[in-house]
């Protein structure tokens, strides 16, 4: 079958249901969205509803992939979990990732931007990194930081915060998403680079979050449409501010078994060569380290603080794990060890990463003419791969729009494909930090869960849609401090 003749995505409806995430937007955003009877009538609801759009595609596609018009081209949505398994999975070398371009001006050439020989190399310094002996010291680490941060969060109920917070030990989290940005930031810092003295944490993710909007803006305009002077003067600005920050960074690191040592180091002899690479330049150095401290926190953190305003929301579940946690390790920190016995736990974050995927979609292009799923696709093809449209199909998860944990205990999903799930990606290039981004969040849930009850703030959360799926800006979260006495009792971290 030509890819033309895949059908195309239906228009959205004016009854069509709402995907939970937009439920607190601005309907005349949807009323404004275009429809498929219109050419490139896809590309509007892209830009403004792509959530609607991409799970409306798993829903109708036919042939396991639904088409978009999107103008001229192919682009067409990877619906099937088996077809996204040939595509991530790519034996044949047939795909790559496209609009690269502006990330590379931030990060230069690294595991996330490059291919070919590149990547391979620098894939194999991200797997060293991120060893069974790596995710055991980050477990240490993590606990450490997260503990300084909440004793910030006690010390915040116990003053006020802006004159909003403050009654018996109450504490205000104004935005949660930012609070676990700065958290697993620290975190990814002392574990990768030795430190985080004298690293101005709240600035980097102000010019991370700039870049990420920038890039998001440019890459979604209408075709043919000039890129704002403001946007790219701003995009350069906070690029530049980030390279510059880990630069300094690089300079002043005085030796250790982490990323940095690992990259100034004698250089690896690659697999098939004779002899070792060329040492790294600086700006190289740069690459790795700024592309390990983007991917390392910001997925986790987003992850996170969905996790835990999904707690909030759910008293049964968060009971249930809070008594999972005093059995296996009572008020002490957890290790990798103990959070493996901790399947309740795990389960939470699981499923926070099923209904709102950070890296909701996928891209990637066809470098060549081939054939997937029977459908012939030239080269240059656009393939969008939604871990949230499939996540969220009744297909493969009853009840798809409900936050469910126990769902991942027993053979709940034994029966689901491999790719109903994969929010960490897949094949050749999916996430090598997954076990460290897993241990991670089951130390900071736990030594949340072991000293604050969480309430939520306000009606349900949304999601800002940009090149991740986060909470609103602004999204709040209460904490109150459990009983003294049990508070007491919490071992902090060594």
């Amino acid at each position: 079958m030509n890819w033309k003749a895949v059908p195309l995505v239906s228009p959205p409806g004016p009854s069509a249901a709402r995907c939970p995430a937009h439920a607190g937007q601005d309907g005349a955003e949807r009323a404004g969205a275009g429809g498929a009877d219109v050419p490139g009538g896809h590309l509007e609801e892209l830009r403004r509803q792509p959530l609607d759009l991409l799970r409306r595609s798993a829903e109708e596609s036919a042939h396991r992939l639904a088409r978009l018009d999107t103008g001229p081209g192919a682009c067409l949505v990877v619906s099937d979990p088996d077809a996204v398994d040939v595509v991530l999975t790519d034996h044949d070398a047939a795909y790559f990732k496209p609009k690269m371009e502006r990330w590379k001006q931030v990060l230069g050439e690294n595991v996330l931007t490059s291919e070919g020989p590149a990547w391979a190399r620098s894939r194999r310094r991200s797997v060293r990194i991120t060893g069974a002996r790596y995710v055991r010291r980050a477990a240490r680490v993590v606990a450490e930081v997260t503990d300084e941060r909440l004793r910030d969060w006690a010390d915040v109920g116990t003053a006020g915060a802006e004159g909003t917070a403050g009654t018996h030990g109450i504490s205000d989290i104004h935005d949660i998403h930012e609070e676990m940005r700065t958290l697993t930031l620290a975190a990814v810092l002392r574990h990768l680079c030795g430190t985080d003295d004298d690293f101005d944490l709240r600035a980097f993710g102000h010019h991370l979050r700039t870049v990420m909007e920038c890039i998001h803006a440019l890459e979604s305009a209408p075709p043919g449409a000039e890129p704002s002077p403001r946007t790219e003067r701003a995009f350069a600005h906070a690029a530049g501010e980030l390279r510059a920050a880990v630069l300094r960074l690089v300079a002043s690191h005085t030796g250790g078994d982490d990323l940095i040592g690992l990259l100034t180091g004698p250089p690896e002899k690659s697999p098939g060569e004779g002899r070792a690479a060329e040492p790294l330049t600086p700006d190289q150095v740069c690459d790795e380290v700024l592309a390990h401290l983007i991917a390392g926190h910001e997925s986790t953190a987003t992850a996170l603080a969905w996790s835990l305003l999904l707690l909030s929301r759910d008293t049964d579940v968060t009971h249930r794990v809070r008594a999972e946690i005093g059995t296996t390790v009572g008020v002490r920190a957890p290790g990798p060890d103990d959070l493996a016995g901790m399947p309740l736990l795990q389960a939470v974050f699981t499923e926070a990463l099923r209904l709102c995927p950070p890296a909701w979609t996928i891209m990637r292009a066809t470098g060549r003419t081939c054939e997937l799923s029977g459908v012939r696709l030239p080269a240059g093809a656009v393939l969008l791969a939604s871990p949230y449209g499939i996540q969220r199909s009744a297909r493969w998860f009853p009840r798809p729009d409900e936050f469910l944990p126990d769902r991942w205990l027993g053979d709940a999903t034994a029966g689901a494909p491999r790719y109903a799930y994969f929010p960490f990606g897949g094949g050749r290039r999916s996430c090598p930090g997954r076990s460290l981004a897993q241990v991670t969040a089951g130390v900071v849930l736990t030594r949340v869960l072991q000293g604050f009850r969480l309430e939520p703030v306000g009606g349900p959360p949304t999601a800002d849609v940009g090149i991740i799926l986060r909470p609103s800006p602004g999204t709040r979260l209460r904490a109150v401090p459990l009983q003294a006495e049990s508070a007491g009792q919490r071992e902090e971290s060594p």
